[in-house]
């Protein structure tokens, strides 16, 4: 077996080796030769296996991770029905379609072939119908005449009234109106019906000063008109269905809103509330919305809501 020999030389300066006892020469330092045998094992040069830790998916391990956001979502079996739904759709100012108080026809609508011909029973050959003349008269609930239309021979199928009469008034929401029908047989000999009442719970119409939105007080504030807060659930839907015709189409106009009641007080008291309401579905600030009231007879009690010219 093999024995490897360590020797280390030390080198001794002559003044500390002579403080030390150690041994001189000639003042020159003496070498000093240490040996020593190596133990049992072997010698081996042979260089060790280069070890290396590597990650064979470390390009992709980012990817793999799980979305810690799914972990953190509840799911819809541990929640109420409201939380799954988003909340705007919960928000009253939300326009809704359905609402159809204020009828986008042009007018007001007289079938006069069909009731010269149910009056009779039965239908009317062309050449028999030109022979019948005909009236057509619009009487307010007083029955006052508030318009007129008559021709001679072959009534209309279809006649369009725009509301408005030849002193240009307009039909007031909440007043009932009936359509009398007035017919001359070829003998001369007359014919008369009554069609059914004309009522609406609002109408829109155009003016010179702007668009008004007029409606009932009666389905505002009650039957008796007299109330100072909106009588539900008719109340409420009228007046939504108003600001609803206003955010589709006539928005950041200028409005004033003119409440015809059986007092000043009562009017200024219905004029605020309809404000109020107005302000919070239109969110507008109260100088865009002014308030008027005037005394009226219990006929004549309406709520206009109009939007102004600039």
């Amino acid at each position: 077996m093999m024995k490897a020999i360590f020797v280390f030389l030390f080198c001794v300066h002559p003044r500390s080796s002579a403080a030390a006892g150690a041994p001189v020469a000639g003042g020159m330092p003496v070498e000093i030769v240490i040996k020593a045998e190596a133990g049992a094992g072997k010698l081996n040069d042979t260089k060790p296996a280069l070890t290396i830790d590597i990650d064979p998916f470390e390009t992709i391990r980012p990817a793999l991770k799980p979305d810690e956001n799914l972990l953190l979502a509840v799911s819809p079996l541990t929640v109420s029905w409201r939380r799954t739904h988003p909340e705007f759709l919960r928000n009253e100012r939300v326009i809704q379609p359905w609402r159809t108080t204020f009828s986008q026809r042009p007018g007001i609508s007289f079938m006069v072939r069909d009731s010269l011909e149910t009056l009779l029973g039965g239908k009317l050959e062309a050449k028999d119908a030109r022979k019948w003349g005909w009236q057509l008269t619009i009487a307010d609930e007083e029955g006052r005449v508030f318009h007129h239309y008559e021709g001679s021979g072959d009534p209309p199928e279809g006649l369009i009234w725009s509301g408005q009469n030849d002193q240009g008034e307009w039909v007031r929401a909440g007043r009932s109106y009936s359509a009398i029908y007035t017919f001359t047989s070829p003998d001369g000999s007359p014919r008369t019906s009554v069609g059914k009442p004309i009522l609406f719970k609002g109408i829109v119409h155009q003016e010179d000063t702007g668009l008004y939105v007029s409606m009932d007080s009666s389905a505002l504030f009650g039957a008796s008109k007299n109330n100072a807060a909106l009588q539900s659930p008719t109340g409420v839907d009228v007046l939504r269905s108003a600001a609803d015709l206003i955010k589709r189409k006539y928005s950041a106009i200028p409005i004033a809103v003119r409440v015809f009641a059986n007092t000043k007080e009562l009017g200024d008291q219905q004029a605020k509330t309809v404000q109020e309401f107005l302000l919070r579905e239109l969110m507008v600030a109260s100088r865009h919305i002014s308030t008027d009231a005037t005394r009226a007879s219990f006929s004549d009690q309406r709520v206009e809501v109009v939007l102004l010219n600039r």
